[in-house]
């Protein structure tokens, strides 16, 4: 028994001293991935970059280009067209003519998942479903979603409306920088108040079961973000959570209704269990030292803020050695304090990541300009001791004259003492 004990003991000890990583989720869906919020690195992935049809999570996209509108309380007139949607969809029943404004579109789009919702917004900044839906996959291009199509803003199934679990999380991670499609995807309960066509709508809850208050797929550490059904999709899920310092993004495409809230929440544990922060800047840090060219000292280059990255805690020395320092053409002294001299940036999985500016730590005088100092010391030098010369020859001639004209005074005052 005591060798057992001291066995166990031991184990512990050994243990204590190794990071004990847990295994890869088991997704059922057939395409998902994990990303980190801030660098986009990938943590877990599954079939993300095969096609596939992403039902109502296409409101990401239209939210975002929503949310980055330029006048949320402008008021907006609907169309005969927000009759148009298919039968039995989601929609809060908006009226032709009815006018609501553009934040109230807002919500009732990425909450209630509302179609009605998303043609209004469409035709307000696209002029048509045709010239949003150009906008969007214009947009799409810009993030790096290549592999995306879209034809229309709500997701209604199109054999040629089409992304990827790759494509939708760059396009969440875009979308949660902005502060005002963040504040709209996290949030559970919203009231539209009454419009010139109906009463006010007090009903409108968010379709993502992680942020509700009372269901049993509430996700503690959720912050948003999508949901998306149709029969042909199936269940849909672009989720956010945030742990501490870190937070991720997760899709699931192509899920059953069964598993899509436990698919996204076992991805979300296995990030946070597996990863961290790892610190590789810190603001006013050293980063590197170099010599200036005509410099009177070496400079040291500090970095301007604070850098990590989410990873493997085995992976900071690794990524250390990946550190690319780009520094201007052509720089010399003299070079002032706070002066950006450079970048710097680390590459992860084979991606550089963000530049993080390099600034001077201190002045760096030219040794030209010494130089030129020097040479304009010694001729100060030389001009002064000249000027000296100068003065104590006038001073010299001065008491010579005063003397002499002392002398000359009493010689005249002698001779007049003779006469009389």
């Amino acid at each position: 028994m005591k060798k057992l004990t001291a066995f166990l003991i031991a184990a512990f000890i050994l243990m204590s001293h190794f990071t004990v990583y847990a295994a890869p989720p088991s997704v059922s869906a057939p395409s998902a991935i994990l990303i980190d919020a801030e660098t986009g690195r990938v943590l877990y992935e599954k079939n993300a970059d095969t096609k596939m049809y992403p039902a109502s999570t296409t409101k990401v996209m239209t939210g975002l280009l929503a949310a980055e509108y330029k006048d949320l309380e402008e008021e907006v007139t609907a169309t005969n067209n927000v009759l148009t949607i298919e039968k039995g969809s989601s929609a809060i029943y908006i009226n032709p003519g009815e006018i609501l404004t553009m934040r109230n579109l807002l919500y009732a789009l990425m909450l209630p998942s509302a179609n009605d919702a998303a043609i209004v917004i469409a035709e307000h900044l696209g002029g048509s479903i045709a010239g949003f839906s150009t906008l969007m996959n214009e947009k799409a291009q810009s993030l790096g979603a290549v592999n995306t199509n879209f034809v229309n803003p709500n997701g209604l199934h199109d054999d040629n409306h089409y992304t990827t679990a790759r494509d939708l999380s760059l396009i969440a991670r875009e979308g949660m920088k902005n502060p005002i499609f963040r504040e709209i995807v996290g949030t559970y309960h919203y009231e539209i108040p009454a419009t010139n066509k109906q009463v006010a709508r007090d009903y409108l809850n968010n379709s993502n079961k992680l942020i509700s208050p009372v269901n049993k797929n509430r996700y503690e550490y959720a912050i948003g973000i999508k949901t998306g059904y149709t029969s042909i999709a199936q269940h849909c899920l672009v989720g956010g959570a945030k742990k501490d310092n870190m937070e991720l993004i997760s899709v699931v495409l192509g899920d059953s209704k069964d598993f899509m809230y436990p698919d996204t929440v076992a991805m979300f544990e296995y990030g946070f269990a597996n990863f961290k922060r790892l610190e590789l800047l810190k603001k006013d840090m050293i980063v590197t030292t170099i010599n200036i060219e005509n410099g009177d000292r070496k400079l040291n280059l500090i970095a301007t803020e604070d850098y990590s990255i989410t990873g493997k805690e085995e992976e900071i020395e690794e990524i250390q050695k990946t550190k690319i320092i780009k520094l201007k053409e052509e720089i010399q002294a003299p070079v002032k304090k706070g002066d950006i001299i450079g970048t710097v940036s680390f590459t992860i999985d084979g991606k550089e990541q963000k530049s993080i500016e390099l600034i001077a730590e201190e002045d760096v005088l030219s040794t030209k300009l010494l130089d030129k100092l020097t040479e304009a010391n010694k001729t100060i030098n030389w001009w002064l001791a000249a000027l000296i010369v100068v003065v104590l020859f006038l001073l010299w001639r001065t008491i010579v004259t005063y003397r002499r004209m002392k002398r000359r005074k009493r010689g005249l005052f002698l001779d007049r003492r003779k006469r009389y």
